[in-house]
């Protein structure tokens, strides 16, 4: 009789867990149904190598895939500066991956300055000197972004997350 009751309950607990699933699912739907992503774009280079080992500077662009105005969290992602850790830079003959150097902050709940008002299908660049973070010698090296996850706010303060999928890059420090 016990295994009986116990089997009912483990039926209905997977079936409230399965319609919970549903819901959710069907919410989250509704809720992107107007965040369309018809043209997400980013992109990440380096100015013509080989570079002085001061001057080493990634251009950064990202384009809203969102058909709205939004807001970009700019928190680990190129616009913010050097505040985190944002980068893998590899040195290529040796593997060795270049320590970053640059601050480290404590976040707590984003502030409005946090953000970066990006129209509907806006084209946002940003330009970030690696050599005030990492210390280059001659050689070539590797970059990809660390994190390529970035977040959206709408008016509503809804959050979105979009994947930035960047190629690592190749360049040359002399």
């Amino acid at each position: 009789m016990f295994s009986i009751h116990f089997s009912w309950i483990k039926k209905v607990f997977v079936t409230l867990a399965f319609l919970f699933i549903a819901y959710h699912l069907i919410l989250t739907n509704k809720a992107f149904a107007n965040m369309k992503n018809t043209k997400q774009s980013c992109s990440i280079s380096i100015s013509a190598t080989p570079l002085p080992a001061d001057q080493v500077t990634l251009n950064f662009s990202l384009e809203s895939p969102y058909n709205k105005k939004m807001r970009l969290l700019i928190w680990y992602t190129p616009f913010e500066g050097f505040l985190s850790d944002l980068f893998i830079i590899t040195h290529s003959k040796t593997g060795k991956q270049l320590n970053y150097q640059g601050p480290m902050v404590k976040r707590l709940q984003p502030q409005p300055e946090d953000y970066l008002s990006v129209s509907s299908n806006e084209v946002t660049s940003a330009k970030v000197n690696l050599s005030l973070a990492y210390a280059f010698t001659s050689g070539n090296y590797q970059l990809k972004l660390k994190s390529d996850t970035f977040y959206y706010e709408d008016e509503s303060a809804n959050r979105f997350s979009i994947i930035c999928k960047t190629p690592t890059i190749e360049f040359s420090v002399k």
